[in-house]
This record gives C-alpha cells, sequence and structure tokens, in this order.
C-alpha cells in the first residue's frame, strides 16, 4: 500500500473517531450507524461539487491522490460524509456550539493532515488569515448542509428556527 493511501486511511480513522467522540458528548452514540448511512449520499454530492469546482477548477488545493474519479467518490463518501454527520449531530445546539464543534472537526483534519498528508493548500496565506479562511471553508458548508436537510429533507435545526422566530 502507498504511503498517500496509508495517509488517507488514517486521515479517514481519526475524522470517524472524532465523529465517535462527537456523538458521544452530544449523547447520540446509538443514532451512528443511521446518521452515517444518511451522510453518504449528501458527502457524495457536497464532496463531488467542492472538490471539483476549488480544487480542480480553481486550482486551491490538490490532493496527494489526485482527482480521479475513484478516488474522488470514495473521498467524498468517507471524508466529506463525516463531515455531514458531524453537522447532523448539532440539530439541537445553538448557533455558537455549532460553530464551534465545526471548527474542531477542522482543527482536527488539518492537524492530522500537517502530520499525514493527503493535500496541499496551493496558496499561501499568513497565519491569521490561514484561520479566518480555513473558518470560512468549513462553517460555510456546513451551513449549507444544516439549510439543505432543515429546508428539503425535514431535519430540524434549532438554531435554523431560532433565526426565523424573531
Amino acid at each position: 500500500m502507498s504511503e498517500a493511501w496509508l495517509n488517507f486511511i488514517i486521515v479517514i480513522f481519526v475524522q470517524f473517531l472524532l465523529f465517535v467522540i462527537h456523538a458521544y458528548y452530544e449523547k447520540k452514540l446509538s443514532d451512528v450507524p443511521r446518521i452515517l448511512r444518511k451522510s453518504v449520499l449528501s458527502g457524495i454530492v457536497l464532496g463531488l461539487l467542492l472538490d471539483l469546482i476549488f480544487g480542480k477548477f480553481f486550482g486551491l488545493f490538490s490532493y496527494t491522490l489526485g482527482f480521479g474519479a475513484f478516488f474522488l467518490i470514495l473521498n467524498a463518501a468517507l471524508l466529506y460524509g463525516l463531515f455531514v454527520a458531524n453537522t447532523l449531530l448539532m440539530q439541537r445546539v445553538r448557533l455558537a456550539h455549532f460553530f464551534i464543534w465545526t471548527m474542531v472537526v477542522a482543527a482536527v483534519f488539518e492537524i492530522t493532515n500537517l502530520f499525514f498528508h493527503m493535500w496541499t493548500w496551493e496558496f499561501v496565506l499568513p497565519p491569521v488569515e490561514f484561520l479566518i479562511f480555513i473558518s470560512a471553508v468549513n462553517f460555510g458548508p456546513a451551513i449549507l448542509i444544516a439549510t439543505v436537510w432543515h429546508v428539503f429533507l425535514g431535519h430540524r435545526f434549532s438554531f435554523i428556527n431560532n433565526l426565523f422566530k424573531k
């Protein structure tokens, strides 16, 4: 097995472990299989869109395993699927909690990539700007996921309900 595939497996494992910890924190361990099943399809759609648009077309990042169809679909199902799953764990939380957990997921993702290189950002930013960028890159899709699931798939998110109650 090549080092790039081993790094991919490690990144997936770390994200899965974080998801289980998050599910435990949210007291939803029993919902883990159901949430993971629901998250895969959304992960594929979101992952393919983001990887093809921002990675391949705009060239903002590249993967050590490239942009081949097999890898992109597998990456979307597993990595983006876990991102969707973490988002779905937060249906009953406030916006600040939602933001903090999204940033925890992003931080673990970026730190894991430092040690087990899976992708490269194709630009350099000063540290503060990079943190702002990473926040936007992760919080934006998390809000999009919550909104789509809230509006079209009937999974109510408290912070979205609270925005429109006032």
